[in-house]
């Protein structure tokens, strides 16, 4: 988790726009060296050993997640994978919804031009970002998870390996 940090929710952003002003949102980021596509985040966050116990779990409830389904989703090529389907996907976003939860996941990526914020003015650098949506949390009795499922998010995006180039 070392480098997962907490941050606003972009302006403008899928995740942003996504339900109402009562809702929960949060998002945690990570910088990288390298450039890297939504793609590769895609593909390497949900092929992840970080992802991997909940992988099983889905699986044993028959909504499994396998590497095969995380880089068809990464490339476009399917709108879903285990419980979550696409809402809306940009170039360097994707928010997917799961359905009957009330909750949602959002991945984004954005660079940082050399010397913003870069370790080194030679290098680029790439934010990942990660964030979740809960309708409503007050009334949904999702509060108790709050701080866990923070943990877990900063857990999952720290846990994506072999980015960046």
């Amino acid at each position: 988790m070392a480098g997962v940090t907490a941050c606003d929710v972009p302006e403008g952003s899928l995740l942003a726009a996504f339900g109402g002003p009562q809702d929960y949102r949060d998002c945690f980021c990570r910088e990288v060296a390298g450039t890297v596509t939504l793609e590769e985040f895609i593909e390497r966050f949900y092929c992840s050993t970080a992802f991997r116990p909940e992988r099983i779990v889905l699986g044993l409830i028959g909504r499994g997640a396998s590497n095969t389904d995380a880089k068809a989703l990464a490339h476009g090529q399917a709108d879903a994978i285990a419980v979550w389907k696409v809402v809306e996907r940009r170039e360097d976003e994707i928010l997917l919804e799961s359905k009957g939860t009330g909750t949602a996941s959002w991945l984004a990526v954005g660079s940082l031009h050399p010397g913003a914020e870069a370790v080194s003015a030679k290098t680029p650098r790439t934010r990942l970002l990660f964030g979740s949506w809960v309708d409503n949390l007050e009334q949904s009795g999702w509060r108790v998870m709050q701080r866990p499922h923070q943990w877990y998010s900063r857990f999952l995006l720290g846990g994506v390996r072999g980015l960046g180039r």
